[in-house]
């Protein structure tokens, strides 16, 4: 039992206490905790504790201290770290800080657990004893290629679908209706999404839908090479589907956990089916009112094989929609990718704020079409154009949790005397209101975000808070790499 009798001396720390790394990579210990389903609280406990410690001389501080630094109990600190601990993230060793009875106390370290340690968490009875398939059957995936973090995403699906998805993980809905309106439209496109068995798919889980669609994409382009005959179905190798898809090394994706989370994040994407009303088409003579019912991709089996080293592994065989093909080869055999496709960075979805997911989309698809280059909106008007499927409550909440992530340090807010008696606390140079951590609100701040600059404030001709946005100039960077792009998304 190691003693660290400096402590209480040096700094007045007594056991049980919590500590990192110096070279700890927070960002990615993140990352893993939200492909972990770890819990948002925790995840936001463990960074309010990394922030703090990153101000302590040796990184090193007493669960007490870090309580009141951090305005919580020192019991609920405890319990996240314990469950932490349980998942592989925290490392718990007994010390003892106390000199003259040598009590024994505990140390929790944050850590990212590597691949071996995850593959330890056991896996539910419906991802085994899947049946066995010839390994020249699964196709295969060079991670490689994807080095650069593009990825890609069906236009009109970031359009329409991902607003019908569920953005609470918390949430149980089997089905979720919305409404869009869309300026060249007489009436919103009606937009419901049904699941089977209550798995209605959760916006996180795109990331495996954008890394097989990039896959798909490389692989139209090489079979177009050879035959005009392209199929619906692939079988794909699981553990490179979650490396792109979660741009990670292939040596964390063997992990059980991750491996148990894809086929859960597939099995939803499969079971959910969205249905379009009115929506619109337009031909020469006339504009036709059709309803479209699509499924992004339905998963046929989760099968094994044998790699070249002879070890079983997992892989999905993925049935596509004949018209998701059908795009893909029109819009490759015209060179025009970006007319139909959405370029992203694999960042996109690097956080478990959902919100953050739809606006990076949302952003994307804006500096594509060049639908927006100034716009202020209300705080439910936004709400209704990025997340629609939203309650305005979370998506305040989330929403400024993304422009104090962001926040611009050389912005000076000018408090509007209305707003004054709201802020209850100044987080860097944003202004919140809201008694409770989790709900607080941004009054007053700007941030740079996906090629946006966004202010956030009081209007007084308006008589409420407002959004305003406008292209930035890393909006230019981001414009560059899509026409780098337009003739090959590969």
């Amino acid at each position: 039992m190691r003693e660290l009798f400096h402590l209480p001396e040096k700094y007045g720390y007594k056991a049980p206490l919590a500590s990192v790394s110096e070279n700890f990579d927070f960002k990615a210990f993140y990352r893993l905790c939200n492909s972990m389903d770890i819990s948002p609280t925790t995840i936001a406990v463990a960074s309010d504790l990394f922030i703090k410690l990153q101000s302590t001389d040796e990184l090193i501080a007493s669960l007490e201290y870090l309580a009141i630094e951090t305005q919580r109990k020192v019991s609920n600190i405890r319990h996240h770290l314990t469950l932490l601990e349980k998942s592989g993230f925290v490392e718990g060793e007994f010390i003892t800080t106390d000199p003259i009875r040598k009590r024994r106390g505990k140390l929790f370290k944050l850590i990212i657990p590597q691949g071996a340690a995850l593959t330890s968490a056991p896996e539910s009875e419906e991802v085994e004893n899947f049946k066995l398939v010839a390994s020249n059957t699964v196709e295969s995936i060079n991670i490689d290629q994807y080095e650069d973090k593009t990825r890609f995403i069906e236009l009109q699906i970031v359009r329409y679908l991902v607003k019908a998805m569920r953005t609470n993980r918390k949430d149980k809905s089997s089905k979720i209706s919305i409404d869009i309106r869309e300026n060249s439209l007489v009436k919103p496109i009606k937009i419901t999404a049904r699941a089977e068995e209550g798995r209605l798919v959760y916006l996180p889980d795109m990331s495996y839908y954008a890394g097989a669609i990039t896959w798909l994409i490389d692989h139209i382009q090489g079979r177009l090479l050879e035959t005009d005959n392209i199929g619906e179905t692939f079988t794909l190798p699981l553990e490179p589907l979650i490396a792109l898809a979660k741009d990670i090394n292939l040596s964390e994706a063997s992990g059980g956990g991750y491996v148990t989370n894809a086929i859960s994040a597939l099995q939803r994407i499969s079971a959910t089916t969205f249905d379009m009303a009115d929506f619109f088409e337009a031909s020469n003579s006339s504009v036709v009112d059709i309803e479209l019912f699509f499924k992004l991709f339905r998963l046929e089996a989760i099968v094994t094989y044998k790699d070249d080293k002879g070890l079983e592994k997992k892989a999905a065989v993925l049935q596509f929609p004949r018209s998701t093909i059908t795009n893909l080869v029109n819009a490759i055999r015209s060179r025009q990718e970006l007319n139909g496709l959405l370029l992203i960075q694999s960042d996109i979805f690097a956080t478990n704020n959902e919100i953050e997911i739809l606006f990076g989309l949302w952003a994307r698809e804006h500096l594509i079409t060049g639908k927006q280059a100034l716009k202020i909106y209300t705080w439910n008007e936004l709400r209704e154009s990025v997340a629609p499927s939203s309650k305005l409550p979370e998506f305040k909440r989330k929403f400024s949790n993304m422009i104090i992530a962001n926040h611009d340090p050389t912005y000076n807010a000018k408090i509007h005397e209305k707003i004054t008696k709201k802020i209850t606390e100044q987080v860097g140079s944003t202004y919140l209101s809201g008694s409770k951590k989790g709900e607080r609100v941004v009054e007053y701040g700007r941030a740079t975000i996906q090629g946006y600059l966004v202010n956030i404030g009081y209007s007084e001709e308006q008589g409420c808070s407002i959004i305003a946005f406008r292209r930035d100039m890393s909006a230019l960077s981001i414009i560059g790499q899509i026409g780098a792009n337009k003739t090959s998304p590969a």
